[in-house]
């Protein structure tokens, strides 16, 4: 490959074969020869926002839990929670799951990605941390199956898991997944500032409810501002980075991020009393209870009381 050069067409010039190279880079912009410190924290703080609006596509749909009042929402969805807490039976928790991923279904939201975020991390942790009690060494019980025979490693009774302990384990796990799942679906089928203005019609303290919108705010545009920072030393950094220099990067942006969000909070305030805030938040939006409301509340009415009979049988 080469071009004519200083007009003599017999004369051609070879383009060096590491200019032809092409730097390649994995879905995270980390490149193939080592992880990239700068690109994978511009593709996490990326993903923040991604979330963001993922929730906010699904709030917009005019599907079933986005057709109701959130003030039901909220009193429907924390009830079944608060039963979940209490409920000691594995079958009717499954059937409490099943709850959740048709509300989910019916909702339009990805059952994939919702099982995801609700069911892969979080309880899969908490069943594993479980298993310790489950076992012979601390439950005492039936052997439901046995990993070490009486005698080995000094163990006179050897190790074996009871089935009371798993049955332990299971609801432990299923606890977490259940009360994440109605969280979610509150979250990703209501806007924020409805669920804050439901909570006020719901009379919960103004105070409660300034430090929630401040928080989910603060969040977002401290996260902006780490973005503008990393991408600005991203766009000034030539070759790779060591470990020391990372480590020093992070603790001065540690640091410059809480000076910032000192003064950020101070202008933050003044803005709020110059429009007349005076400490209570103020909803534009007027709830009005719909017969469809009402026909939500009475039927997860129904699924409770159905729950609570199971929780008897079983």
């Amino acid at each position: 490959m080469g071009n004519p050069m200083n007009g003599n067409p017999g004369k051609r010039v070879e383009i060096p074969s590491w200019l032809l190279e092409k730097e390649r880079w994995d879905d995270r912009g980390a490149k193939s020869g080592g992880t990239h410190f700068l690109a994978k924290t511009l593709h996490r703080f990326s993903e923040m926002f991604e979330n963001e609006f993922f929730c906010e596509r699904y709030a917009a749909k005019p599907m079933l839990l986005q057709r109701i009042d959130p003030r039901a929402k909220i009193a429907v969805l924390l009830g079944l929670m608060v039963f979940s807490a209490f409920c000691s039976s594995i079958v009717v928790l499954l059937a409490l799951g099943v709850v959740a991923l048709l509300y989910a279904g019916l909702s339009g939201l990805d059952l994939g990605d919702f099982l995801r975020r609700t069911w892969a991390y979080l309880p899969a942790v908490v069943f594993l941390c479980s298993l310790p009690g489950a076992s012979s060494l601390i439950t005492g019980g039936t052997p439901l199956f046995t990993v070490l025979r009486p005698g080995f490693a000094g163990l006179p009774n050897g190790l074996y898991f009871t089935a009371g302990g798993i049955a332990m384990a299971f609801r432990l796990a299923l606890r977490p997944g259940i009360s994440l799942s109605f969280a979610f679906l509150l979250l990703l089928t209501t806007r924020w500032t409805r669920i804050t203005g439901a909570l006020a019609s719901l009379h919960v303290p103004a105070l409660l409810i300034s430090i929630l919108n401040m928080a989910y705010r603060y969040i977002f545009v401290m996260s902006e501002m780490a973005d503008d920072m990393v991408a600005a030393r991203f766009l000034r950094t030539v070759g790779k980075l060591e470990a020391a220099d990372n480590r020093r990067f992070v603790s001065r942006s540690a640091a410059q991020m809480f000076l910032k969000s000192h003064y950020l909070s101070e202008e933050v305030y003044d803005a709020m009393v110059c429009r007349g805030f005076a400490g209570k938040p103020v909803s534009a939006e007027e709830f009005r209870i719909k017969a469809a409301d009402l026909v939500f509340v009475l039927n997860n009415f129904v699924i409770l009381l159905a729950l609570i009979a199971g929780e008897a049988i079983f």
